[in-house]
């Protein structure tokens, strides 16, 4: 979800880099899932070599030395009297395929920290590290989706949703990070993601200053390789996009430790041609509180609030797009406001609520949004009020489940084992649904001089998702989701000028390093 106007879109220029760009993603996929999984079958190899020793009773302590050798990955359990398998272990731990990988390259050195290819100076004290971050996502559209005198969307689609290269360059406790985007995101709206340099000297303390985005809310501080489902609930979208989201210029403070944490940030406005009209000289301000009053083996609860503002100067014009919770038909906006007039500011402020308990977590969020108005030019400006939440349950099958992430007060991808099924080892599989609901009316029936729209009839929208993912390595995950998407009128949208009903299935192959 955007705040925009509807901007043209650069529709032609990502035509023609479409193609290559799908080329490129399959290929980078190819070559990292075969250089892992070889290295881990080697690996698996050279250690059942090494450990063939006499044994007493051959043919009892072959079976024995074949089950114990061809895995390749070690359950964890907490509790001690189960027997521990990929179907009830709390942790898992792999074999590294990358551990004894060093290359002397004149004065540094190239090893491969979590697989990402990195140098260090002799001393230690630099590193340059290379990493990628590719979404490639495929699904369609089923249902009414006829725009008025316009074609149906209701067909295939295919995109490259993220596409990031990552540059970091550490020095002692600094680090200066550098993401351009070669994905959808760039193509439409800005070639950069970030830019931002962050000094981590002092023990739980996160400085960072730059093109960044500030820490908002508890699922938009997870990264989408932790998403329950492919893309955030319209809420969080919505939230993030008044002083957050990305690329904008500003600075954010993060302080933790095991049962807390506070993050504050100041931003500016975001960088791009399409953000300019509304966000001329925008400034604005993110805080999160969150806390986890129990912390077990079988329970974490986390409680939090967010708060959000942002003053507009003297462009006092804001509107609000909102799409089904996918990026696969970028045109076709579900709902939105229209161009809202005489807008001083807007904010947010809602609570966050997450349990698990054992392999099961429930997770949600509210939030109310408020956007006070002067009254100028025609008449009567009223002040708007639009509100939004989500709940979601997610259910680790195998692999180790979610666990909770203090320094980002979340909760993390699971932990699975590398895909090896001569071993019995699959990686993680969890299933997620989620409700979530946006309103985007307020004074929707307040009219001025019988002729103005007073209010604002953007629409209503729930989506009942559901879907799969699984983590064949700590690399790469494939997703499979189905949404049910339920829409209300939205005033002066060809998209959507009556109720609706649609289906979205859409899945996803991610490859992260």
């Amino acid at each position: 979800m955007v705040n925009n106007i509807e901007a043209v879109q650069s529709n032609l220029s990502y035509g023609r880099k479409k193609g290559f760009l799908r080329s490129c993603t399959m290929g980078i996929l190819f070559l990292k899932i075969s250089i892992s999984f070889s290295y881990a079958n080697v690996y698996q190899t050279n250690r059942w070599r090494s450990n063939i020793t006499p044994l007493l009773n051959k043919e009892k302590e072959e079976k024995k030395d074949k089950d114990e050798n061809d895995q390749q990955a070690e359950y964890i359990c907490y509790e001690k009297s189960i027997r521990c398998t990929m179907w009830n272990a709390d942790r898992v731990v792999n074999v590294d395929p990358y551990k004894d990988l060093h290359y002397q390259v004149g004065y540094s050195t190239l090893a491969f920290p979590k697989g990402r290819p990195t140098f260090y100076s002799a001393s230690k004290k630099l590193s340059i590290a290379f990493g990628l971050y590719i979404n490639y996502d495929i699904g369609a559209l089923l249902g009414p989706n006829k725009r008025a005198n316009g074609p149906k969307v209701s067909s295939n689609q295919g995109t490259l949703r993220r596409g990031r290269p990552i540059i970091v360059v550490k020095y002692t406790d600094f680090a200066l990070t550098v993401t351009p985007d070669v994905g959808r995101f760039g193509l439409e709206h800005h070639d950069l993601f970030g830019a931002d340099l962050k000094y981590t000297g002092i023990k739980n303390l996160v400085i960072g200053g730059g093109l960044l985005q500030p820490t908002l809310s508890m699922l938009d501080s997870e990264t989408s390789r932790g998403f329950f489902l492919a893309e955030r609930p319209m809420v969080i979208d919505m939230l993030r996009n008044v002083a957050g989201g990305e690329p904008r210029a500003g600075f954010n403070v993060i302080h933790w430790k095991q049962r807390y944490l506070i993050s504050v940030g100041y931003t500016g406005q975001r960088v791009g041609k399409k953000f300019t009209n509304f966000q001329q000289g925008q400034k604005g301000g993110v805080l999160r509180l969150a806390g986890r009053p129990i912390a077990s083996r079988n329970i974490d609860l986390h409680l939090g609030i967010t708060g959000t503002f942002a003053v507009h100067g003297e462009n006092r014009k804001y509107s609000i797009v909102s799409y089904n919770e996918s990026r696969l038909f970028p045109s076709a906006a579900d709902f939105k406001t229209g161009t809202i007039n005489g807008v001083n500011s807007i904010w947010a402020v809602g609570p966050e609520f997450a349990l698990r308990w054992k392999r099961l977590i429930f997770q949600g969020e509210y939030y109310s949004f408020f956007m006070p108005r002067k009254n100028e030019g025609y008449g009567h400006n009223d002040n708007l009020h639009f509100w939004g939440w989500y709940g979601s349950l997610n259910y680790a099958i195998f692999g180790a489940h979610r666990h909770y992430l203090p320094s980002r007060a979340i909760f993390a991808a699971p932990e699975g084992s590398l895909f090896n099924p001569a071993a019995g080892d699959w990686g993680a599989l969890e299933w997620s649904v989620r409700w979530s609901y946006l309103n985007l009316n307020s004074h929707a029936g307040d009219y001025e001089n019988n002729k103005y729209a007073a209010g604002v009839q953007g629409g209503k929208q729930k989506v009942i998702a559901t879907g799969f993912n699984w983590y064949p390595s700590p690399h790469f995950r494939v997703m499979i989701d189905y949404n049910h998407i339920i829409s209300s009128r939205s005033r002066n949208n060809l998209w959507h000028l009556r109720k609706k009903d649609s289906n979205l299935i859409i899945s996803r192959l991610q490859l992260t390093f």
